[in-house]
């Protein structure tokens, strides 16, 4: 259904829709035409509009949704690059959509005489803009104002061109999209040399989880529990081994840059040259790139056009054209409780399945784990409610709007003047409301993708339910899983045979260069789901919320307890306690 709807929008789209991938050519001197100031989004072939597409047309049995334009991605891992696929969404509108919008309002600001011409002296002169209060650099200063024009003036002729706005509105210089990919390196090896828990168990520090090493593990691991409650915690693993947790969450972003490239968008932009050399780094360590160490299933299998075995650069556009491995979508915004934030499909049969949680998906790729995330600091779906708490808390003489002397600029960011706009000298919710989403818009509108550091990919392998604490029962079971590992039957754990892991955040919002890292560092205190039927004693007894009841959590006698294990694995369930309904 997809490939149909997909099919039918590209074949009736007129190739002029703006967003992310449009570039625009500039006419040369010595005077081009000025831009007009109109929008950009065009009906295919007027037949259905892009409102109407995301509702059931007549005589079709589905619900058509506008067409996304993918961002498309290349990810290294450990046996070679595949693609991905990203489709990105705003408030329930395409990104591209969303952008326009944004492109649009701004292009009429900067149109304040309604000549139509925009130029950038009435886009300056413009108080949302001069202050700065959409989010961008501020035009107040006289030398700030000259050297934003000239930073995104690119042609120099003094007007806004379409092409122009996604440069201010991603306070960038260089780049024409507001969707931008920080330069990540590759970290499959990093991952691997930086996790806590593998320094831990090789104790003897040859690089190696031998088989003593093996056989101690879990005990080692018991004694990192320092509050006694049969579940181990990376927070207890940190704090038991002397690392300081400002070391452990800067580590990664003081190395995210040394290395070869991890990631590249594939598009017109694409530095074919730098993709080669990335390549070249991650995989021959400088040397000649040499199909034979890659799987026969990888992609760059089918790029080598001549046949010799070898990648050449002039190769290297096809990747673009290639069909993903997955598809990946995300979602900022909106109302998420039809469609999940995050969610990703496989396209081939081969692929593996991913694992999605509220603001995460993981594939395991055998030897790696590739994981997405989402990070969304801009509140926009709680702007309402945050105009109603500003509302309260100001209100002082509670007539149930604010006065200018009410509201402080300071602390709420808010130019009460350009929030009036009825100039009536009152502020009432929705207006705060408007404010507070103008405030954010362009932050609405910008996405980031960086690759990420800080989690511990042999805490993920041994950590099957993902909760990110390690319970009794696997402990119990750590022996048996890192031997699984042992691929090469070597009765050690390799450097190679411990899954590397590849994490990528897709963020918007703030601009701090240091992204959360939350898998690690947080802990999940939600207690494991049980039956409905489960009588209360049990909970009563699990205190540590792992949805076992260990020998020692059990309050009865060990001869109850014998006889509740039905398989005497040293644990009771809720399953277990169900089937014996009158032993309390």
């Amino acid at each position: 259904m997809r490939a149909f709807v997909s099919t039918f929008v590209l074949a009736s789209l007129v190739i002029g829709i703006g967003g992310c991938n449009q570039r625009v050519a500039q006419t040369p001197p010595p005077k081009p035409a000025p831009p007009v100031v109109a929008k950009t989004i065009v009906d295919p072939l007027d037949l259905i509009s892009l409102e109407d597409m995301a509702e059931p047309q007549a005589g079709l049995p589905f619900k058509l949704e506008p067409y996304v334009t993918p961002q498309r991605l290349l990810v290294f891992t450990s046996h070679g690059p595949i693609r991905v696929d990203v489709l990105l969404w705003i408030d329930d509108k395409p990104y591209d959509h969303a952008l326009e919008e944004l492109v649009d309002h701004v292009l009429t600001l900067a149109d304040a005489n309604q000549d139509g011409k925009a130029t950038w002296e009435e886009l300056a002169n413009q108080p949302e803009l001069r202050s700065g209060q959409f989010g961008n650099l501020s035009f107040e200063d006289p030398r700030q104002r000259k050297q934003n024009i000239d930073r995104y003036d690119t042609n120099r002729n003094g007007w806004v061109d379409r092409a122009e706005v996604p440069r201010m509105v991603s306070r960038s210089s260089a780049r024409t999209e507001a969707f931008s990919v920080r330069r990540t390196s590759y970290a499959v090896n990093r991952s691997r040399t930086d996790s806590p828990l593998r320094q831990l168990l090789d104790e003897n520090g040859n690089g190696v989880i031998d088989h003593d090493e093996i056989t101690s593990a879990a005990h080692r691991l018991r004694l990192r529990d320092l509050d006694d409650d049969e579940i181990v915690t990376p927070m207890e693993l940190i704090t038991s081994s002397g690392s300081s947790m400002d070391d452990m969450t800067r580590r990664g972003d003081r190395r995210r840059f040394f290395g070869g490239q991890g990631m590249f968008t594939l598009d017109d932009n694409t530095p074919w040259n730098d993709l080669l050399y990335a390549m070249q780094e991650n995989y021959e360590r400088g040397g000649q790139l040499q199909l034979d160490k890659f799987p026969k299933d990888n992609l760059l299998h089918t790029i080598d056009a001549d046949g010799d075995g070898v990648l050449h650069r002039d190769e290297l556009p096809k990747l673009a054209s290639l069909p993903p491995e997955y598809e990946l979508t995300i979602r900022f915004g909106g109302d998420l409780k039809e469609q999940p934030r995050i969610a990703m499909v496989p396209f081939k049969k081969s692929s593996a399945e991913p694992i999605t949680r509220t603001d995460e998906v993981a594939v395991n790729l055998g030897s790696d784990w590739l994981v997405f995330r989402t990070r969304d600091n801009v509140s926009s779906e709680f702007a309402h409610q945050q105009a109603e708490n500003l509302l309260q808390i100001y209100d002082g003489n509670r007539d149930g709007y604010l006065e200018e002397s009410e509201l402080p600029e300071q602390g709420t960011n808010i130019n009460f003047a350009l929030a009036d706009k009825d100039e009536d000298e009152k502020l009432y919710v929705e207006e705060i409301e408007a404010s507070l989403l103008q405030r954010n818009w362009i932050q609405r509108c910008h996405i980031r993708l960086q690759g990420i550091d800080g989690d511990d990919p042999l805490f993920r392998a041994i950590d099957p339910n993902r909760d990110t604490r390690l319970s009794a029962r696997e402990l119990q079971q750590l022996k048996s899983q890192l031997s699984q590992m042992d691929v090469d039957q070597s009765q050690s754990v390799e450097f190679e045979e411990i899954p590397a892991l590849l994490v990528f955040e897709f963020f918007r919002g703030d601009q701090d260069n240091n992204p959360v890292v939350p898998q690690l560092y947080s802990e999940s205190q939600d207690a494991t789901a049980t039956s409905n039927l489960t009588p209360e004693w049990f909970q009563g007894m699990d205190y540590n919320g792992d949805g076992d009841i260990s020998l020692r959590e059990f309050l009865g006698t060990p001869a109850q307890f014998s006889e509740l294990d039905a398989d005497h694995d040293g644990f009771i369930t809720d399953a277990e306690v169900l089937s014996h309904p009158n032993l309390f």
